[in-house]
């Protein structure tokens, strides 16, 4: 009788230990995961719209833009505001163009009677986010080729991400293509305009993107990563020109700090008809404070 006693009261002891281990271990599967800050940025050279077979379609912009779904977007060589009105409306986000100094009259090509498309006369770049934006300004850069290149600055409010630094100082940018001496120095100097003009103060966090018409080990690209901007490329060739066989990167996204940011993916797009350009898409995480 007293052994049966003993048996069934370590059996109860079991099964209640047991039950114990069993709710612990539930709870923690119930814990909710540390939801991840991804944030998905596009750098896009349109080519104001003309495809590879010299159509001006912009649907087919907004089209490449809402497959990626990215969250903030660098455009480069964009018409007008219209334009940037337009893609705007057709992707569902805000829309802020950056002009150059071509589109103050009068225009320097008409005065020289050079025969520009009209497309062309009026000539900028333009952000595209999902997110709240001010728009900070623009200004010209350095060029030995035309005065048609500039650099654009927004701040987005990213305040959804709780306990975090709540805004990104985006800046967007195209910088001289010539292989001229005069423009290997313009593209370097621009570096040091962007930081002057947008950088003079402390800020937490950025992001540059931009057709930089230069490839990875450049010179411009070395003072960029002096600055702090960080170039990951995750052991791919991103090359993002030409559309049919690229062979070279010109086109960028640089995250900065470096202490601040994990690059997750990043690919050139496959997306061979829409413009002259790859679209390189990232995603990048923010690194949460410790």
């Amino acid at each position: 009788m007293n052994l049966i006693l003993m048996g069934n009261h370590k059996r109860g002891k079991l099964m209640l230990a047991l039950v114990f281990i069993g709710v612990i271990v539930n709870s923690f599967a119930q814990t909710p995961k540390e939801e991840k800050s991804i944030i998905k940025v596009l750098s896009y050279n349109i080519h104001y719209g003309v495809g590879m077979d010299g159509e001006k379609d912009l649907q087919r912009i907004a089209d490449v833009i809402n497959k990626l779904q990215p969250d903030l977007v660098g455009l480069q060589e964009v018409s007008d505001s219209i334009m940037v009105a337009k893609l705007a409306q057709l992707t569902g986000m805000e829309g802020v163009f950056g002009a150059s100094t071509e589109k103050e009259p009068p225009n320097l090509y008409r005065l020289l009677s050079i025969p520009v498309p009209e497309s062309q006369l009026h000539y900028g770049d333009a952000v595209l986010s999902k997110y709240p934006m001010k728009y900070i300004g623009n200004l010209s850069l350095p060029s030995a080729s035309s005065s048609r290149y500039e650099a654009m600055c927004v701040d987005v409010k990213i305040s959804r991400f709780k306990g975090k630094e709540d805004k990104i100082r985006f800046v967007n940018t195209h910088f001289d293509y010539l292989e001229t001496i005069g423009s290997k120095e313009a593209r370097k100097t621009s570096v040091e305009v962007i930081e002057q003009a947008f950088f003079a103060e402390h800020v937490p966090l950025a992001i540059l993107t931009g057709d930089l018409n230069v490839v990875p080990n450049a010179e411009p690209m070395q003072l960029l990563e002096e600055k702090g901007w960080m170039y990951e490329s995750l052991g791919k060739e991103l090359f993002t020109v030409p559309v049919v066989q690229p062979k070279k990167q010109i086109d960028y996204i640089l995250p900065r700090p470096k202490s601040k940011w994990k690059v997750i993916a990043v690919e050139a797009v496959p997306e061979t008809m829409a413009s002259d350009h790859l679209p390189l898409l990232m995603h990048l995480e923010l690194i949460q404070k410790k």
